[in-house]
């Protein structure tokens, strides 16, 4: 489980950077940097939603800060860290299975080409055999 807070508003998996508050007395929503802790009825928000956010009409917006940075990782968020690695690693891996040998290709499945040349056809030539040990079949140092 993670302790880095995600945005507020619906869908939106981003890190929060911001906390909007509410003062219903005065009409007012106060945008500041992101609070230590998640507080009920305030709105974390990510850098792209507290850019946009909007109050209703008649009320009015007080922007403490205008950058907003991703908050530096806390000791929380270090330990947290350790303790996943740490029962990540215990987890018993399963056996590999092992592949039937019905699944392999058998030389008689692969075409032999092997020894072959094809050229292009010319008058008088034919295929050469590179396989033969004859040399009768062997092209002239010259012909190539």
């Amino acid at each position: 489980m993670s302790h880095v807070r995600e945005c507020s508003r619906l869908h939106c998996h981003e890190a929060a950077v911001a906390t909007m508050t509410y003062g219903y007395e005065d009409a007012t929503a106060v945008l500041g940097p992101l609070s230590p802790t998640a507080e009920p009825g305030a709105l974390d928000l990510c850098a792209s939603h507290a850019h946009s956010v909007t109050v209703p009409r008649g009320w009015s917006m007080v922007r403490l800060i205008t950058e907003f940075e991703p908050a530096p990782p806390s000791d929380a968020d270090l330990q947290t860290l350790v303790r996943e690695i740490r029962k990540a690693a215990k987890r018993d891996v399963p056996e590999p299975t092992r592949v039937s040998p019905s699944v392999f290709r058998t030389d008689s499945d692969v075409p032999d080409h092997r020894g072959k040349l094809a050229m292009v056809p010319q008058e008088g030539s034919a295929d050469i055999d590179l396989g033969a040990s004859s040399s009768s079949n062997s092209p002239e140092e010259g012909d190539l």
